[in-house]
């Protein structure tokens, strides 16, 4: 596939939510990010799901494609960290995995902290879906890909310091949303920010 029938393809699936050209992508990728993802993890039915859910992520985000520069890259980069997020679960219990909740730690964590309704969640995950498309992509691939700012950038051609921007201003916009909706999470926010 050419790079031009490539971009061509990302721009009808961002801009018109075009099905097809959607499946014409994941027929061309498909085959080999399987067998990519199944080097890794040693497993070819994981390594389906792997990328049918890196697939899925990407079509529920397809508004932000047009923000990747090199797709190929892109999608390989997003399969590898996806593979190897899925071996690090394999490994350990989902308790001895560190949190990643980048706006709850260790300090706050308790009672309260499982109560969080499916509300609330919702809340959270509406406010990531409104940020802007740039800003999005760079949060997804940070916080739910796990790559590093680095290699956000580099992925994006961005520098590492818009990448940073760009977290910042995810970060405070979600804080907005948890302190609307957990008010108890103010205090601990504002002395963050002290």
């Amino acid at each position: 596939m050419t790079e031009s029938r490539k971009k061509y393809l990302v721009c009808s699936i961002a801009e018109n939510n075009d099905q097809s050209a959607f499946e014409e992508l994941f027929t061309f990728y498909y085959p080999g990010l399987v067998s990519f993802a199944a080097g890794i993890l040693k497993d070819r039915q994981l390594a389906e799901e792997i990328v049918e859910d890196v697939f899925l992520k990407l079509w529920e985000n397809r508004n932000t494609m047009v923000s990747i520069n090199n797709f190929s890259h892109y999608m390989y980069t997003a399969c590898k960290y996806a593979a190897i997020n899925a071996l690090k679960a394999k490994k350990k219990t989902f308790e001895e995995i560190p949190g990643d909740d980048f706006w709850l730690d260790d300090t706050y964590k308790g009672p309260e902290t499982d109560l969080i309704s499916n509300e609330n969640m919702n809340e959270i995950l509406q406010a990531i879906n409104q940020l802007p498309p740039r800003c999005r992509l760079i949060f997804r691939l940070v916080k739910e890909e796990g790559m590093k700012y680095q290699e956000v950038a580099q992925l994006l051609q961005l520098s590492v310091k818009t990448v940073e921007n760009q977290m910042i201003i995810a970060i405070r916009k979600i804080q907005d949303t948890l302190e609307l909706f957990l008010p108890g999470l103010k205090k601990r926010f504002s002395k963050k920010k002290a």
